[in-house]
C-alpha cells in the first residue's frame, strides 16, 4: 500500500503482533513530532484510540499502532449488515472521541478520519481511531469536513431508501457545526425512526394558515363530490377465458376419474370421494349443523342469526364441492408435468411403429453375411479387452473453463468453490457477517481472509484474524495483500484450501 496520510506513508507489518507502521521516505524527524501530544499519549490511556509506540533508530522514528483483536472498518463494511441504526452509533462513538480528546490535550485535526484507519471492535460503538502526534497545519473547519466526507462514504453501503432519507435528514440535523449538535443529532437517529425526524421538520416548516385549514377539514365531513376522489375507477376486466383442450389429449381419461388432475390449471386438483366418503361427509355436515343451531337456540340474538346462517351458507358450499367435485389435493408443478406426459400410455408414436414395408425390406441371409464379411473395414476396435462394454460414439461435449476455484479435501470429502466475486471472503460467519465460503472451525474468525482481484491477479489478504493465516505455510501480516498463482496452499487453523486458475 502506498496511500499516504499527513505526509506518511503506511503499511503493515508483524512483529510479535499485527501492527499498522506510518513512516517517511527520508526519514520521520524529532522534531516534527509536538512534544506535548506525545507525552500525553505516553502518560494516559485515552479511550478510543489505537494503542501507540513509538520507535527510533538512527534518528529514523516510525510510528506503531498494535492491531490485535480489532477490524479495519473498511473490511468489515463489505461483509456486514449495515443499517441507519448502526451508522448512529458510529458516528456517535467517533464524534465523542474527538470531543473528549480536548481533555488530554490532543488536536482533533491530527485523528486520520479514514475508513482504512478506523478500527472497531466487537460492536459499531467499540471504535478505535488512529491519532499521529506530528505537527501539523490545518483550518479550524476541516475536522468537520472531513467527518461530514467519512460519512457521506458510509452512506453508499446502505440501501437506496435510507440514502435518500439520510440525505434529506443531514441537511436538516447537521447543520450546526459543533460536537454537541452532532451528538445530539445522532442520539435521536439511535432512538428515533429517520422518517418520524424528517415528517415532523417537514410539518413544522409548513405555513400556519395551510396547517390550520388542514386541521379545519380534517374535522369536519367532506363534501358529497369529495368524497368519491380518492376512489380510483377501475377498468371493467372481462372474464378469464378457459382454454379449451382437445378432446384427442383426454384419452384414457373416462375410464379415470382422478385423471382430471392432469389438466388442470391450477396447483391442486380434485379427487371424486367413494360412496362411503360421501356419506361420511353428508353426516359430518348435519352433525356440525346441528351444533351451530343448538348453540344458536341455546343464545338466541340477531347477531348470532346471522353468523349462523353465514356459516351454513359456507358449510352447504364445502358439501356441494365434496359430493359433486370431490375433495381438493394439492400438486406441484413436476408432478403435473409428469402426469401430463402419462395421461394415455397406450398411444403409441406413429414414428416408431414398425410397418410391414420395413419387415420386408430386411436383408437377406447373403447380405447379412457380405455385411459382417466387410465390417472390419467400416469399424474401429476401440478397447479389445473390453469388446462387451457400451461405447458412446458421438461429439464430447464441450466443457466450460473452471476458472478461479478453491479445492478443499477433506477426510472422504472433496469440494470446489468457484471465486466468483471481487472480494472473496472466508471465515466462520454469523448472521451479521456473510461469508462466500464458511470454514467451520475452532478459531476461525468471522470474516478470517480475503482473496481480492486485482489488475495484476489475484492477492490473499488477511482480515485481521485472531490466530493468523498460512500462503504455503508463511504467516501472512495482516491486511498486507500476498499474490496468488495455481497450486498454492492457503491454510486457516487445520483447512487447507488449494487455490486454482
Amino acid at each position: 500500500m502506498t496511500q499516504e496520510v499527513f505526509g506518511l506513508r503506511y503499511e503493515f507489518v508483524y512483529r510479535h503482533g499485527h501492527l499498522m507502521e506510518l513512516y517517511k521516505e527520508g526519514g520521520l524527524a524529532t522534531s516534527e513530532l509536538s512534544n506535548l501530544q506525545v507525552r500525553m499519549l505516553e502518560a494516559n490511556q485515552v479511550p478510543r484510540l489505537l494503542p501507540l509506540d513509538i520507535h527510533e533508530v538512527d534518528s529514523n522514528i516510525r510510528l506503531l499502532y498494535r492491531l490485535s483483536s480489532k477490524r479495519m472498518l473498511s473490511h468489515v463494511m463489505k461483509v456486514e449488515n449495515f443499517s441507519i441504526q448502526f451508522l448512529a452509533k458510529l458516528i456517535y462513538a467517533i464524534v465523542c472521541t474527538l470531543d473528549e480528546s480536548k481533555n488530554y490535550m490532543l488536536c482533533e485535526m491530527n485523528f486520520v478520519l479514514k475508513d482504512n484507519f478506523i478500527f472497531i471492535g466487537q460492536d459499531w460503538s467499540d471504535v478505535y481511531l488512529t491519532y499521529a502526534p506530528i505537527h501539523i497545519e490545518h483550518d479550524v473547519d476541516e475536522c468537520y469536513s472531513a467527518l461530514d466526507a467519512l460519512l457521506h462514504k458510509l452512506i453508499v453501503y446502505l440501501g437506496e431508501e435510507e440514502q435518500d432519507q439520510l440525505l434529506k435528514w443531514m441537511p436538516i440535523h447537521l447543520n450546526r457545526k459543533s460536537f454537541q449538535s452532532y451528538k445530539e443529532a445522532f442520539i435521536k437517529l439511535m432512538d428515533e425512526s429517520i422518517l418520524t425526524q424528517v415528517a415532523r421538520h417537514t410539518v413544522q416548516s409548513q405555513p400556519v394558515e395551510a396547517t390550520l385549514i388542514e386541521q379545519t377539514e380534517q374535522g369536519l365531513p367532506k363534501a358529497h363530490w369529495k368524497q368519491d376522489e380518492a376512489i380510483p375507477i377501475l377498468p371493467k376486466s372481462e372474464n378469464p377465458k378457459l382454454a379449451k383442450h382437445d378432446p384427442t389429449q383426454l384419452n384414457g381419461q373416462e375410464n379415470n376419474p382422478s385423471s382430471t388432475a392432469n389438466v388442470s390449471l391450477f396447483p391442486f386438483s380434485f379427487v371424486p370421494l367413494q360412496q362411503r366418503g360421501r356419506w361420511m361427509a353428508i353426516a359430518l355436515l348435519f352433525i356440525l349443523l346441528a351444533f351451530l343451531w343448538q348453540y344458536y337456540w341455546e343464545h338466541p340474538k340477531a347477531s348470532t342469526l346471522q353468523i349462523m346462517a353465514g356459516l351454513t351458507l359456507l358449510l352447504g358450499d364445502a358439501g356441494f364441492v365434496l359430493l359433486f367435485l370431490g375433495r381438493p389435493e394439492f400438486i406441484n408443478q413436476s408432478n403435473q408435468t409428469r402426469q401430463k406426459s402419462s395421461i394415455n400410455p397406450n398411444t403409441t408414436n406413429p414414428a416408431h411403429e414398425v410397418t410391414t414395408d420395413n419387415v420386408a425390406s430386411a436383408p437377406s441371409p447373403q447380405d447379412m453375411q457380405h455385411y459382417y464379411q466387410k465390417l472390419s473395414m467400416q469399424t474401429t476396435l476401440l478397447s479389445p479387452s473390453l469388446s462387451n462394454a457400451t461405447v458412446l460414439l458421438g461429439k464430447i461435449p464441450k466443457q466450460d473453463p473452471l476458472g478461479p476455484r478453491l479445492e478443499s479435501q477433506g477426510e472422504g470429502d472433496s469440494r470446489t468453490v468457484p471465486i466468483n466475486s471481487d472480494v472473496f471472503t472466508i471465515g466462520r460467519g454469523d448472521s451479521s457477517s456473510k461469508v462466500d465460503y464458511v470454514v467451520d472451525d475452532i478459531g476461525v474468525s468471522r470474516i478470517h481472509a480475503e482473496i481480492v482481484q486485482t489488475s495484476n491477479g489475484f492477492q490473499l489478504r488477511d482480515a485481521g484474524s485472531t490466530n493468523g493465516t498460512f500462503l504455503n505455510d508463511f504467516p501472512l501480516v495482516t491486511y498486507q495483500g500476498y499474490s496468488l498463482k495455481d497450486g498454492d496452499i492457503v491454510r486457516i487453523i487445520r483447512q487447507e484450501l488449494i487455490f486454482r486458475l
